[in-house]
């Protein structure tokens, strides 16, 4: 081997080290300037609805009953944006009529039934959704008969 070719191989492995040592100080960057964050992500919480106001009404027919359940709004702790409120009303633990809505105001009935000796309970429920997740619920019952209120509040 040449003299000429030690001195090249030398030359190139000197900047070859120099490249590795020089490179990543050349591409080392920091941010001095500070500025707030453009998205913001915070937790939404489902809760279970409280304070419900509104009405019910027994209705008596010849041989048959039923209930109207007019629900006026409730408290509800500043649920997230979109969600929805699913109520229904049973007749015992039949199912009676289903509602889902946006808005915290929903009327549902049962429509006239054939009439059943002593007092008829009926339940309605109310559940907060947001895409797949849901609260738990609200439930209240309300009995139904000759001897009791044939309307009231909730």
């Amino acid at each position: 081997m040449s003299r000429s070719d030690t001195l090249r191989r030398a030359v190139s492995l000197t900047l070859a080290v120099l490249c590795l040592m020089v490179v990543p100080q050349v591409a080392f960057a920091r941010f001095t300037a500070t500025k707030a964050p453009a998205v913001q992500v915070g937790v939404a919480k489902l809760v279970t609805p409280t304070a419900v106001t509104g009405s019910y009404s027994c209705r008596t027919g010849f041989f048959t009953e039923g209930l109207d359940v007019n629900v006026t709004g409730f408290s509800d702790n500043g649920q997230p944006s979109g969600v929805s409120y699913t109520s229904t009303l049973y007749r015992g633990t039949t199912q009676r009529a289903t509602r889902t809505s946006t808005s915290e105001a929903v009327s549902l009935s049962t429509g006239l039934q054939l009439i059943d000796s002593g007092n008829t309970s009926y339940r309605v429920t109310i559940v907060t959704r947001l895409g797949g997740w849901t609260a738990p619920e609200y439930s209240r019952t309300i009995s139904c008969g000759f001897n009791l209120p044939s309307s009231g509040s909730l």
